[in-house]
């Protein structure tokens, strides 16, 4: 078989892996061994004093700790080496050792092929800093249980635990959209048959990878937008623009979703000067009518409407779909609070939150008009 169809047949194996497993380690090493040959794998942990072999398959090794790596002797010449890092700063290192000369295509796949797995070791250790976190906490409160001062004390640790989680999150949230850019790179150049023709199966099963793909780097960048929010690294670049043009770039974007559902958009937009950041403003009209397109049943319309009132900016999105519930009207701007839909199945949660956030850094405000059945109505007011 092609080493590249191999590999998209094998690399989602890396998503499909429960890094909470003890022995998810394990299992990377055992994809990474359908992917490309080995006769024993190393994954060394770089510490101020010299490296170690934390995890290890099939080790040859006499010992695992060593001053540096280019003092390890791996009896073979036939090695290929990617470094883990973070911010540039090495962290790991994953090494193969094969019994033959690796060619360049498995040189070019395991560039790849490393980049999930630094990604996947650095959910682990930020898993593992979390559970010890979590009974670090508990462990405090069940010892001390002290009066009101003592548990204030606690919460502003957990608080500051929260951002570096926060920050680290974003890092490798950051991160992961390379690996994941590679393989729906390597989706399209499959499919437009570059390197030999496909069968209908081969085809369907190459979009199934690409809308896969496109969806989970959506999601990828939702969190890592949220990321951003809570670590505060959110800065608004404001200009005076043309709110009817930018609002027009959205709905060309946004058109072809609509008429696959068969939906139709009803704009009513004035052209009005607005000081906004222009790239925020058009993120928070894309999330709103994504919205509310997805939650509206085929042969429905949508609606958008803009106008000035004395100085303030008012931008309106209403829908003919499902509906939301009043129980849920504060908890759907909420992190991971999504309405009782079938529809939110495949969502984060995580879209109304950041539009809220993004109105919020403007010194607006957003608010809703909803009844099951009765379709819903946004509305976002900003200064101008």
């Amino acid at each position: 078989m092609n080493i590249y169809k191999k590999s998209l047949l094998n690399i989602n194996k890396f998503f499909q892996i429960n890094l909470r497993n003890k022995n998810c380690v394990d299992e990377i090493f055992n994809v990474l061994q359908e992917i490309l040959p080995y006769e024993s794998a190393y994954i060394f942990y770089i510490f101020p004093d010299g490296v170690k072999a934390e995890y290890t398959r099939n080790n040859k090794l006499s010992n695992n700790c060593y001053a540096q790596i280019d003092d390890i002797d791996f009896k073979t010449k036939n090695l290929l080496k990617s470094d883990f890092k973070i911010d540039n700063a090495v962290f790991a290192t994953l090494i193969l050792c094969g019994n033959n000369q690796y060619t360049q295509d498995e040189e070019l796949i395991f560039s790849t092929v490393s980049e999930i797995i630094s990604n996947l070791i650095k959910n682990i250790e930020l898993n593992n800093i979390i559970s010890l976190q979590v009974k670090a906490q508990q462990e405090t409160i069940i010892e001390l249980n002290k009066a009101y001062k003592t548990i204030e004390k606690q919460n502003k640790k957990i608080l500051k635990s929260d951002k570096i989680k926060s920050d680290f999150l974003a890092n490798i949230t950051h991160e992961l959209r390379t690996p994941l850019n590679s393989i729906i790179g390597f989706s399209d150049l499959l499919t437009a048959k570059c390197i030999g023709d496909l069968n209908d199966k081969q085809e369907e099963y190459l979009n199934d990878i690409k809308i896969s793909g496109l969806h989970l780097l959506g999601m990828i960048n939702e969190i890592l937008d949220m990321s951003k929010i809570e670590a505060g690294a959110v800065r608004l670049n404001k200009t005076l623009f043309n709110a009817k043009t930018a609002a027009e770039e959205v709905l060309n974007i946004i058109r072809p979703l609509a008429i696959k559902k068969n939906i139709r958009l009803i704009p009513d937009i004035e052209e009005i000067e607005v000081s906004a950041d222009y790239q925020k403003f058009q993120q928070i009209l894309f999330n709103l009518l994504n919205n509310a397109i997805k939650f509206t049943p085929e042969n429905g319309t949508v609606q958008l409407k803009t106008e000035m009132s004395g100085c303030k900016y008012t931008l309106t999105v209403k829908d003919t779909g499902c509906g939301i519930e009043k129980k849920y009207h504060k908890k759907i701007f909420n992190k991971f609070e999504q309405g009782k839909n079938k529809d939110t199945q495949n969502s984060t949660g995580l879209g109304l939150t950041i539009t809220k956030a993004l109105v919020k850094l403007h010194g607006g405000t957003i608010s809703l008009k909803s009844e099951p059945e009765c379709g819903t109505e946004f509305i976002v007011t900003l200064p101008c």
